[in-house]
């Protein structure tokens, strides 16, 4: 055990809160101006240099992994390791001049070092086991410029070293300059991940916030800073109302700060951006907002082309079950893509922008669903792609009710029976989709396409009428009729 952390626990009997406080004061700890997580621990508390760090992870693995006993045993079995001769391989590893070496270098590429690493060295094995029932869990490593920190977190009174890790990470982030620690995005995210637990939702936001707040003005501009204001941003957007209502001063002041230079923001950073905007523009009911951030997404497939980094990155704000082009009975707020295809159209609809709708389901499935965009992109009219919609909607609520294509008749009734009341699990689904159709309705009669309006109108009347949509689709087509007559005349 790391001295400081054995006298601290000691001071504390490894409890939390103002006497885990009282404990780092009595060992040099202090406060900064700004009250954000309590106390700082100096770093000359934290860091060591490499031949100590290396010992001491080396003798922990050492003397809680090195042996066989019940605990041991029963990792190593749920490992798949053969029993016989593991403690002859245990033995020959620690006995080995360059195991040490080995250990320290695997745990620095990784940043942390647990039993299923273990085995992967000794046993060249690679197991999804990992969790240890002995004393030690896990063992964390990063580099700090010429130093570096090392948090070994144990299993009794596993809280204590949890929170105490989320404290030196604080500790080194308002210490030590950002440029010099390994992987600090990384590590920031760590510090959420340890201090969410004991914190409300609220609490965990503001605290997030002013730890970036102040790390920015400790540190020079860089493209790391910029990474922080971005996961403050995220942390903001799925936040609750209080700090959503700051999204747009923050997305403006990231926006003025990285607009130019050496560390202007990326295309896929904008495209981050313009995502949580279109989603707040439809929030607000703010067509204009909606439509320019949600046609920067659309416009040379700027969101598919940067989902796969934006779901690794901020797979929190993206919605990411699997898109159904197919489908056209379906949550819309499920899948980023169809999301934002869904509030785009609205948006435009309400504008009477309804050839840019059109223009849309003529380029892209997902604005409608597949059979619709093959009627629509048909060199001649043809009959039976018109029907197929329908056939392909009782097959899509089939699956929503059943899972399967197998029973669409029984599927069908149960879903007609269900999908009014608002305790059904088919009525949210219903509610978007009738939505969504009505605007695709809308367009379809403001753009004469009649065939395809005829033909959606009939599944909607059979399959998805809300009461509200109809008597809003009614007053539509009334009104649009009355204005196209008022302008002839």
């Amino acid at each position: 055990m790391l001295k400081f952390d054995e006298q601290l626990f000691q001071k504390t009997k490894g409890q939390i809160g103002e006497l885990f406080e009282e404990g780092i004061q009595q060992l040099g700890g202090y406060e900064e101006e700004e009250k954000i997580f309590g106390r700082l621990i100096p770093l000359e508390q934290i860091l060591l240099n490499k031949t100590d760090a290396s010992n001491v992870i080396f003798q922990e693995i050492k003397q809680h992994w090195g042996k066989m006993d019940l605990f041991t045993q029963e990792m190593f079995r749920s490992s798949n390791i053969e029993l016989q001769n593991v403690q002859k391989k245990l033995d020959a590893f620690f006995s080995s001049p360059s195991s040490k070496k080995t250990v320290f270098e695997h745990a620095l590429i990784k940043n942390v070092f647990n039993f299923s690493h273990f085995v992967e060295i000794v046993f060249g094995k690679k197991t999804d086991y990992s969790k240890s029932i002995t004393k030690l869990n896990e063992i964390y490593l990063y580099k700090i410029g010429k130093k570096y920190f090392i948090h070994i977190l144990y299993n009794h009174k596993i809280d204590f070293w949890r929170y105490l890790y989320a404290k030196k990470i604080y500790s080194v982030f308002l210490q030590a300059p950002l440029h010099t620690i390994q992987n600090p995005i990384d590590l920031i995210q760590q510090y959420k991940q340890f201090i969410q637990s004991f914190m409300t939702q609220n609490q965990l936001i503001t605290t997030m916030n002013h730890f970036i707040q102040k790390i920015d003005y400790k540190n020079p501009r860089s493209h790391l800073l910029k990474e922080f204001h971005l996961l403050n941003i995220s942390l903001h957007f799925m936040g609750g109302k209080r700090h959503y209502k700051k999204i747009n001063k923050l997305i403006a002041e990231v926006i003025r700060t990285w607009e130019a230079g050496e560390w202007a923001l990326t295309e896929k950073e904008q495209t981050l951006l313009s995502y949580i905007l279109a989603i707040d523009g439809a929030k607000h009911s703010d067509t204009e907002k909606t439509i320019a951030h949600g046609k920067y997404l659309i416009t040379n497939d700027r969101l598919i082309n940067h989902s796969i980094e934006l779901l690794i990155d901020y797979g929190e704000i993206l919605p990411n079950i699997k898109p159904e082009p197919e489908s056209l009975v379906k949550r819309y707020d499920q899948n980023y893509l169809e999301q934002i295809f869904y509030i785009v159209i609205d948006a435009l609809v309400k504008n009477e922008q309804y050839y840019d709708v059109l223009q849309l389901m003529k380029e892209y499935e997902i604005a409608s669903c597949t059979s619709i965009y093959e009627f629509l992109n048909a060199k001649d009219f043809d009959r039976d792609l018109l029907l197929k919609i329908e056939a392909a909607v009782q097959r899509n609520i089939a699956y929503v009710v059943d899972q399967s294509h197998q029973h669409v008749k029984q599927s069908i009734e149960k879903w007609m029976q269900e999908y009014h009341h608002v305790d059904s699990p088919f009525h949210s689904i219903a509610q978007m989709t009738s939505k969504h159709v009505c605007n695709l309705l809308k367009t379809l009669f403001a753009t004469e396409q009649f065939d395809l309006f005829e033909q959606l109108m009939s599944i909607f009347m059979k399959y998805l009428i809300l009461q509200e949509d109809f008597m809003d689709l009614r007053d539509f087509v009334a009104g649009f009729v009355q204005k196209e007559t008022s302008q002839k005349e």
